[in-house]
């Protein structure tokens, strides 16, 4: 069956059976308690197949219910989302080649051993920087020499937010301000997202909650050192971004996290990066392609194949540690938004890997047994 085809089958399979085994498992969290609320879209590069909200956006110390519009701190969707699509940006202007070394751009790591390290090898985390440490608890001094020589020695793929900050940092370097001016100018207002953004937001009314205090941070920032003279947030917190290191760190704007949006300007970028009306269609193709191997195949900002038998192998896609997810299959095509403030109002981990799972075995289970 060609993509069209496809296209027209699968429009008719919402119109004749609704995905109500999803709509009854996205119901059943709420109850369960996984998580106080969700938005869910599913659609292709035309049209919106799913698009629910359940829930609410908050539950504490007011409830709140969940909308279509509900902005999400999106964590570490602004991997893939802002940092790697702007980095690739800056690419295609030939302003940086992924071979180039961190040093080249940055004065501070000249003649470091994270100096060394190529901008694809950061894209693909493969370039050995540890996955994570509360940098906000050293010095500004203590920092850069953090940066700059703190190094696992390995060339396999290790997750790392760090990494991404020196992404982010490449970025400012180049263009001569700040990330999320960048973003802003030459990705969401440019294929005319309307309310993605880095925080904090200006309205907090109709964002999702996230976690009460920031106890998760502050008991993982203690097992490095003293915590005592961080100013902790101790209160509902909500437009702001929740990863520590972005907000401690860089007040928001960094290139691990801080970007917020909704389901439908999410499907609105991730439509327009396909079409190759961000980077070039080239470079699409080169982002999400396996440039690694093995156990975590990784693109450049994106997980490639992440639900080997229950996807196509061409998929890709990322989470995010509030509870959000991003999935692409390319050879159905679909694109698959999953939401929810899963940190509100305290974090518990282990929860949204089953229900990602879940999730895409059902719409699997959709398409599969219609075709």
């Amino acid at each position: 069956m060609n993509s069209k085809n496809y296209i027209i089958s699968l429009l008719a399979l919402t119109t004749e059976m609704p995905f109500s085994q999803l709509n009854t498992y996205l119901k059943t969290c709420i109850d369960e308690q996984k998580f106080p609320g969700c938005v869910c879209l599913i659609g292709d590069l035309k049209d919106i197949l799913f698009f629910q909200c359940y829930g609410h956006a908050q539950i504490t110390p007011t409830k709140l219910h969940m909308t279509k519009c509900t902005m999400f701190d999106l964590a570490s969707l602004t991997k893939p989302i802002a940092t790697a699509l702007a980095i690739m940006l800056l690419y295609d202007a030939k302003k940086l080649t992924l071979n180039d070394r961190v040093e080249k751009f940055l004065k501070d790591f000249k003649n470091r051993p994270n100096g060394k390290k190529t901008i694809r090898e950061l894209l693909t985390h493969t370039s050995g920087i540890h996955a994570w440490f509360p940098t906000y608890l050293l010095s500004n001094e203590e920092r850069i020499e953090f940066f700059t020589k703190t190094n696992t020695g390995s060339n396999e793929v290790i997750y790392s937010c760090l990494g991404y900050i020196i992404l982010g940092a490449i970025i400012e370097s180049i263009v001569g301000y700040r990330l999320d001016r960048y973003c802003d100018e030459y990705i969401f207002r440019k294929i005319g997202s309307e309310k993605t953004c880095f925080g904090p937001l200006e309205s907090v009314e109709k964002s999702a909650a996230t976690e009460v205090g920031n106890e998760h941070e502050k008991e993982m920032a203690r097992k490095y050192g003293d915590i005592s003279h961080i100013q902790w947030r101790d209160y509902l917190i909500k437009g702001q971004v929740h990863d520590g290191n972005s907000f401690y760190s860089h007040s928001g704007i960094a290139g691990n996290a801080g970007l917020f949006s909704h389901a439908a300007d999410l499907l609105k970028i991730i439509r327009a990066y396909i079409s190759g009306k961000i980077v070039n269609a080239e470079t699409v193709k080169m982002m999400i392609n396996d440039h690694t191997g093995g156990e975590q195949q990784r693109g450049l900002g994106w997980l490639v194949n992440p639900y080997p038998g229950l996807l196509s192998v061409r998929a890709y896609g990322h989470t995010g540690f509030t509870g959000t997810m991003l999935i692409v299959d390319p050879e159905k095509p679909i694109i698959i938004i999953l939401l929810t403030n899963a940190v509100h109002p305290k974090v518990k981990l282990g929860v949204m890997p089953e229900v990602r799972r879940k999730v895409i075995e059902i719409i699997n289970k959709i398409l599969s047994t219609k075709f």
